[in-house]
């Protein structure tokens, strides 16, 4: 009884080191430069889940600094290997990224992993931000 007591003052002191370490997919907001009247978004991804991924297609609206919505664009971020980082660019046609004041990721529009649709993907992607834009889920 007495190596229970400091075991359960453990777990609920820290959590369980089971609870919370589902593997994600990491989707950073790396950088935004300015290029030709549109804004390149630079996505650095971790995929830190034991699957590839054939097709990842991430639901993205971009709000203006006032919190209007600015933009809403489908980006496919797969091919995305499993335990792999990689780097995606994409462009923001006709926005400046100064217009550009937070990204939501509202959703995920299809999402395939060897070779089968899934339906949990949402689940799995964690937002970051380096670039001065908040990125969120």
């Amino acid at each position: 009884m007495k190596a229970f007591v400091p075991l359960f003052l453990f777990v609920l002191t820290f959590g369980s080191p089971a609870l919370g370490t589902e593997p994600r997919i990491s989707v950073e907001l790396n950088k935004l430069e300015a290029g030709g009247g549109s804004c390149q978004a630079y996505l650095v991804l971790e995929n830190a889940t034991e699957d590839a991924f054939d097709r990842l297609v991430l639901d993205l609206v971009m709000f203006d600094p006032d919190g209007i919505i600015a933009r809403r664009l489908a980006v496919d971020i797969a091919p995305l290997a499993a335990g792999k980082l990689a780097v995606k660019v994409f462009s923001v046609q006709d926005l400046a990224c100064t217009g550009i004041g937070r990204v939501l990721v509202n959703g995920v529009l299809g999402c395939e992993a060897g070779g089968a649709a899934r339906e949990d993907c949402l689940s799995l992607v964690e937002t970051a931000s380096r670039a001065g834009v908040d990125l969120i889920n």
